[in-house]
């Protein structure tokens, strides 16, 4: 009897000790995977890499449905560091990245908790969080974890699973807030690393891009012109009699007249396009994929803007602003026998050209750039 009481108590061991073993067999293997992907994370040197590791490699490594990342945009500027001019990435992303604005988004933003959330009601409780999402109803549980820095909140991480016991009330959040922990501290992190580069990039008086970013960005363009045998615009505008402006109202009205057309130009042209301060009051514009009647739509919509713009007057009843906009139009299929520096030089020549003949005409006007041979070499 007391034989068959003590092997009754050490099969019962036997198990304990089994599945404490299989627990952190289990836990060691989740540690693993959460070493792994914190590194990848960390490593993340842009916010679209960043983008990427957070949305859908967190989502296979964790064998999760989805992951939707909410952000609050404290500076304003969220939207164009995680999607620049990619408008392709923008409708991808857009159902898992919510980027909230302070002024417009105050009820979503006043609905986000510090402190995590487990079960299947998150998703209704926050429906506006997975309503763009596929599929929503093969999700069983969910967690919604907040995201804080220097106890501010941030945003918040929604992880949904297809296990209704996963994500359950009650259970321990441990996990989770390493996993809000070291994602809100790689999101500012890269955010402000890539703040640091845009800085870099642009002009620090009108806020367009600088010269240098013009002439890394119009390489790549062009690159994406021939592949996808399409389109690409060069716009440049040089504001009329701009010495006069200076002469006669000083430096700081010119400024301003800067900064206002900068605003003038961005309103007319798309997120994809490129505005760029050229040098002193010359502007330019890439515009990729447009046809020619269409490039010269926006041309005449930012001449027209400009002409009719009661702002740029800064105050000065006799103060007049117009701009002269030069246009050349690059088509891949005439340019295979160039290589990109050539294109490149052509594309700007020749759209400079066409602003010389603009302001040579009388000023205030468009002109497209003419040649029978749309990329011989100029004299």
């Amino acid at each position: 009897m007391i034989d068959e009481t003590i092997l009754n108590e050490n099969r019962k061991l036997k198990l304990q000790l089994n599945g404490l073993l299989k627990r952190a067999l289990t836990n060691e293997q989740k540690q693993a995977l959460f070493d792994s992907f914190s590194i990848d994370l960390i490593s993340a040197n842009t916010p679209a890499q960043l983008r990427d590791s957070v949305l859908f490699q967190m989502q296979v490594q964790f064998k999760l449905h989805n992951v939707v990342l909410t952000l609050i945009d404290l500076d304003k500027d969220a939207e164009n560091l995680f999607y620049g001019q990619d408008e392709l990435a923008k409708s991808l992303y857009d159902p898992k990245l919510h980027i909230l604005h302070l002024k417009r988004d105050k009820e979503k933003i006043s609905s986000l908790n510090k402190k995590p959330l487990l079960g299947l009601d998150v998703i209704s409780q926050y429906q506006w969080m997975v309503a763009s999402l596929t599929n929503v109803d093969l999700c069983k549980s969910a967690a919604l974890i907040p995201l804080i820095r220097n106890d501010k909140l941030i945003g918040s991480l929604l992880l949904l699973s297809g296990d209704e016991n996963r994500y359950q009330k009650g259970i321990g959040t441990t996990f989770l807030q390493k996993l809000s922990a070291m994602t809100a501290v790689a999101i500012e992190n890269c955010l402000t690393q890539q703040r640091i580069k845009e800085m870099g990039y642009q002009d620090p008086l009108t806020q367009a891009y600088n010269r240098r970013y013009f002439d890394m960005r119009l390489n790549d363009e062009i690159e994406k012109c021939l592949d996808q045998k399409t389109f690409l615009a060069c716009l440049f505008i040089d504001v009329d009699f701009f010495k006069k402006v200076n002469d006669s109202f000083g430096h700081h009205v010119g400024d301003l007249v800067l900064v206002r057309l900068v605003k003038l130009i961005k309103l007319q042209v798309r997120t994809c396009d490129v505005v760029s301060r050229y040098g002193g009051e010359e502007f330019s514009v890439i515009l990729p994929a447009l046809s020619l009647t269409d490039v010269r739509v926006i041309a005449e919509r930012i001449r027209k803007a400009v002409e009719l713009d009661a702002e740029l007057s800064c105050g000065k009843t006799n103060l007049h602003v117009t701009v002269s906009i030069g246009l050349e139009l690059l088509e891949a299929k005439n340019v295979t026998h160039l290589n990109l520096e050539s294109i490149s030089d052509m594309l700007l020549q020749h759209a400079d050209v066409a602003l010389y003949k603009a302001k040579a005409s009388g000023r205030n006007q468009v002109v497209v750039y003419e040649n029978t041979d749309l990329f011989s070499p100029l004299p």
